[in-house]
């Protein structure tokens, strides 16, 4: 799972040139070279320090410590070069596969057993694979250009029926999860909660239809809004 994430990762920032990977194409984002480092210490953290003893911190400081350097200065801190991050990479990586080696996934602590924070280390490259995408949908300067094309099998549309809804009666649901392999942190525990009666679209929004909401001066017609979204908005 960790080398599938890795190969993932590669993959995504080969077509960048060291200027690229370097710059902060949106205020929103951090440089790409950024992320890269930040997978690699936040791994380093997990995968070595903190199995050998009490966690001591949940993101590394310094350079790649998010809270330390937050995004807006992101751009201005002195990053290493592609090759040093990725040397840098492949380091870390050789000391976790040989500590795994030795890892007690059945009996062990919480962070090893069935393989936890193997597994959330694995996902945290996965989640800063998708806000590399975010910030190549960003990018300033020459187009990227994806590194592989997947064509998909044409399916028949689905069009929206405007208007159509559907009623939720109300009453106690369950929502959440106790799985620890795959969710987040903040999807457990499964728990029960009220949930009023309430109308739901069918589909999804589409662009088109809030276009419409908005020319016929939804944002200012006070019987589509309920007291509190009148008074929020």
């Amino acid at each position: 799972m960790l080398a599938e994430a890795r190969a993932r990762t590669l993959l995504l920032i080969a077509p960048m040139s060291e200027q690229d990977l370097h710059l902060q194409h949106d205020a929103l984002m951090s440089p790409v070279i950024w992320d890269l480092g930040h997978i690699a210490h936040f791994e380093e953290l997990w995968l070595t320090r903190n199995l050998d003893g009490p966690v001591e911190f949940v993101e590394m400081p310094g350079l790649y410590n998010p809270f330390e350097n937050p995004r807006r200065v992101r751009g201005t801190l002195a990053l290493p070069t592609s090759r040093e991050c990725v040397a840098a990479m492949e380091e870390i990586r050789a000391r976790v596969l040989e500590r795994l080696r030795g890892a007690d996934l059945e009996d062990g602590s919480d962070l090893l057993r069935d393989g936890y924070v193997y597994a959330m280390v694995a996902q945290h490259e996965y989640q800063h694979g998708e806000t590399i995408l975010q910030t190549l949908q960003l990018k300033t300067g020459a187009p990227y250009r994806a590194p592989r094309r997947v064509r998909l099998p044409s399916v028949p549309a689905v069009v929206p029926n405007d208007g159509e809804m559907v009623r939720f009666p109300g009453g106690h649901v369950t929502i959440g999860t106790d799985d620890r392999a795959q969710a987040y942190d903040n999807e457990r525990p499964q728990h029960a909660v009220a949930l009023e009666p309430f109308w739901i679209d069918v589909h999804p929004v589409t662009n088109e239809a809030y276009l419409a909401f908005m020319d016929a001066g939804g944002y200012a017609t006070r019987g589509w809004w309920s007291d509190a979204g009148w008074q929020w908005l």
